[in-house]
């Protein structure tokens, strides 16, 4: 039968305790990127509903509706909203949705 002196249990209780730390860092790391990747899945799905709400918007409203009343305003802003994505949904709800409320608002009192 084979005993360790000291010196080699002392490297093996290292060498678990080092094996055990990395375990942890490991599973944290894991643990910690599946959350994020919940987090950015859940961001990613909010930036494509408003942006479909905004499409949707901008489709079903009369071009009548549109601040500037131009020919091409609902082409423009559907052209705007089909390739910039999030930042033309933002600009539509800025520029359009939001002067469409003010514009109601103060048409009714």
């Amino acid at each position: 039968m084979y005993f360790l002196n000291d010196k080699e249990e002392l490297q093996l209780n290292k060498k678990i305790s080092e094996g055990v730390i990395i375990g942890f860092i490991i599973t944290f790391v894991i643990f910690l990127s599946f959350h994020v990747g919940q987090l950015l899945w859940g961001i990613i799905s909010v930036f494509i509903i408003f942006w479909l709400l905004m499409l949707i918007d901008c489709l079903q409203r009369s071009t009548e509706n549109f601040p500037h009343e131009g020919k091409n305003e609902k082409l423009i802003w559907m052209f705007t909203l089909v390739l910039l994505n999030i930042i033309g949904s933002v600009l539509y709800f800025y520029l359009v949705k939001l002067q469409g409320i003010k514009r109601n608002t103060l048409n009714v009192k």
